[in-house]
């Protein structure tokens, strides 16, 4: 009877890892800072890709103090302008080199304080996916696992049982 549990869990475990998962890709954070502004602004930060791929730009206001205005960003590279935009979101295909994303606003307000988030990631060309387990699946076949050794052992006990 005990090897009909263990059996089935292990059959259980295995349809579990089979199953269709999504899939998760390796995107690097470049850039994740949240900005103050005090009147108008610009900042810069540069780096190195050694590689191909899409590189995206998250620009948004931030709600404390003043609200922000004229917010925008671009993209250089040594030699020239990639890209200007108006956008919030916005994403290039790029080549390996060195390259500069700037962005700048105006806190308009009493205080002429704000606050601007920018996260900065890149996507590399040409990654396989890596598929995820189906977590639920998993958590499903432990569970079953535990049960099973639960009444393997005759059920629950009590601490002054043992």
């Amino acid at each position: 009877m005990q090897k009909r549990y263990v059996l089935g869990a292990m059959v259980f475990a295995l349809v579990a890892c089979l199953a269709r998962a999504p899939s998760a890709q390796a995107d690097s954070v470049l850039y994740d800072s949240a900005n103050f502004i005090s009147g108008q602004q610009s900042f810069v930060q540069s780096f190195a890709i050694t590689t191909p791929g899409t590189l995206t730009i998250d620009l948004q206001s931030v709600s404390w103090l003043d609200t922000v205005t004229n917010l925008n960003s671009f993209l250089t590279s040594t030699s020239q302008v990639i890209a200007a935009s108006l956008e919030d979101h916005n994403s290039y295909d790029i080549t390996a080199g060195t390259y500069y994303a700037h962005w700048f606003g105006e806190a308009n307000g009493q205080f002429l304080l704000g606050v601007d988030e920018l996260k900065i990631t890149f996507t590399p060309q040409g990654v396989t996916p890596v598929p995820l387990p189906g977590t639920l699946l998993l958590l499903l076949a432990g569970l079953g696992l535990l049960f099973g050794w639960q009444r393997r052992d005759g059920g629950l006990r009590t601490a002054a049982a043992r």
